[in-house]
């Protein structure tokens, strides 16, 4: 059972993902995206250059993006001896309005790459509204994927195409034409968008929390979501009625922040730590560096003299275990070693290495166990998509010359946020906040505090400390007279 508590109503909002009522994974949609990868644009053709076969294009960002000719839709219907002789600038010419889709970020000097072969993705299939193409995911059986290539081939229209994702496994035809035809209706309305928007203009964001969270974790396993915002309830109601054996949803109507109700800020302080318990008395310590991570387990206070064998093996594999949570939980990638406590048998160690893949089949992000070394350390690698826990949200320690880290800003004052949510609706007239002087510029940036103000009904007075680094007090709730006579003492 997977449990999403989603946090819609500050500025940043961020959803808890539980498994089994564990946290597993934290998202959060930042003001500030590092990736549009999937974004989909109404653009202006700027420039053709035909000895490159490649145009640039305006969407709107810094630099122009990058869109070669085998992007075209119209050159993929050509002959392969008609796309030999074509140029680029007899299919596109500039001023020319487009709709592209980002497959690549912007690196150095480039600017993103686009492509016209616009996919737009549900949870069970990708649809693919300008090429006519049918694909299946490799993950599926022999047997499924000529299912779904004879269903592809009963829905797609000419000149479109579907691509079907390993979650269609086991699902019912029904299902996933519900999906494509929402999918395609969906185009649609984009075509509509464009009409009426401005170029260059986003039409579809990709990256944003609700659909990462309908599009990825919304029918491998029964799911309930549970939001504290309105709005975004009532569109994600008519949104998941496709998905309703799925999933249910619920809005949060008490007071307390929907964080603190489910311990959530908790769990990401413990998640945040260096050292993890585990259930026995023994416990993980994970260190991140630039070049890898390295973990180490440790038996602590959990002893069995009479069967050390047996007691090393239950401790590596509660370990295992809870060391892929983390994994996913901190969204550690690249090269990981795990330091497992010593065991002398091949076959125990074969039994940790299995029980750590197994752990790992819940986890999206691709993940490779290679074994033990001949210094007994187990290696595996972990894709990197996105920043880390940590990376998001912690800053290097001004006070320890950057060799410790604490709670960025930025985090701390959407944790300030969520905490006078629950003066809303209160008696109270004011509240008085002492917070560290980043914090205090931060929320009286870009009228932040007077946005703030109108949600909540009350009047911010914001003071700031050299006391508190990353932590932040509430001084006194009350009247605004009240307030201001205690800031003049």
């Amino acid at each position: 059972m997977r449990k999403i508590i989603l946090n819609g109503r500050s500025i940043e909002k961020c959803a808890a993902i539980l498994e089994n009522n564990k946290l597993v994974e934290f998202l959060v949609e930042s003001t500030d995206q590092s990736s549009i990868v999937g974004n989909i644009y109404k653009g202006r053709v700027e420039k053709v250059v035909p000895g490159m076969q490649a145009a640039f294009v305006n969407i709107g960002l810094e630099r122009n993006g990058f869109l070669t000719i085998d992007q075209l839709p119209k050159y993929k219907s050509l002959t392969p001896d008609e796309q030999e002789k074509t140029s680029i600038s007899h299919l596109l010419h500039e001023g020319e309005e487009v709709i592209v889709q980002v497959t690549k970020d912007a690196f150095g000097e480039k600017g993103p790459r686009l492509t016209m072969l616009v996919g737009l993705p549900g949870t069970f299939v990708v649809y693919l509204p300008n090429e006519s193409q049918i694909t299946v995911s490799k993950k599926l059986s022999e047997k499924e994927k000529e299912h779904w290539r004879s269903f592809g081939r009963e829905i797609c229209k000419e000149a479109e195409g579907v691509i079907f994702r390993t979650a269609c496994a086991r699902q019912k035809t029904e299902t996933i034409q519900k999906e494509f035809l929402f999918l395609k209706n969906r185009w649609f309305e984009l075509k509509k968008l464009q009409a009426a928007m401005k170029r260059p203009a986003l039409l579809f964001d990709h990256a944003g929390l609700v659909e990462r969270l309908l599009r990825d974790y919304i029918g491998t396993m029964s799911t309930e979501i549970i939001m504290n915002d309105g709005s975004i309830f009532r569109w994600m109601k008519e949104r998941l009625s496709i998905y309703e054996e799925f999933v249910q949803i619920s809005l949060f109507m008490n007071k307390e922040d929907i964080f603190s109700y489910f311990h959530i800020d908790q769990e990401l302080e413990g998640a945040l730590k260096r050292q993890v318990d585990l259930e026995n008395g023994s416990s993980i310590v994970i260190d991140e560096t630039e070049a890898m991570t390295v973990i180490d387990v440790n038996s602590g206070k959990f002893t069995d003299t009479k069967n050390l064998r047996d007691m090393v093996l239950k401790t590596n594999e509660m370990a295992a275990v809870e060391i892929a949570r983390q994994l996913r939980l901190r969204n550690i990638g690249g090269i990981i070693l795990i330091d497992f406590i010593n065991m002398s048998h091949d076959k125990d160690r074969e039994f940790i290495k299995n029980k750590l893949q197994t752990a790992l089949e819940a986890d999206m992000n691709f993940t490779k166990v290679y074994g033990f070394t001949q210094l007994g350390l187990l290696e595996m690698t972990r894709k990197k998509e996105r920043k880390t826990l940590r990376e998001m949200l912690m800053t290097p320690c001004p006070i320890c010359h950057e060799v410790g880290r604490i709670v960025s800003s930025e985090q701390l004052a959407f944790r300030l946020e969520r905490a006078l949510w629950e003066f809303k609706g209160s008696d109270y007239e004011a509240v008085w906040v002492e917070a560290p002087q980043k914090v205090v510029e931060f929320i009286q940036a870009d009228n932040y505090i007077n946005v703030l103000e109108e949600k909540l009904g009350l009047q911010i007075f914001l003071t700031s400390t050299e006391r508190l680094i990353d932590q932040f007090n509430i001084r006194h709730v009350g009247s605004v007279v009240e307030i201001k006579e205690r800031l003049e003492r």
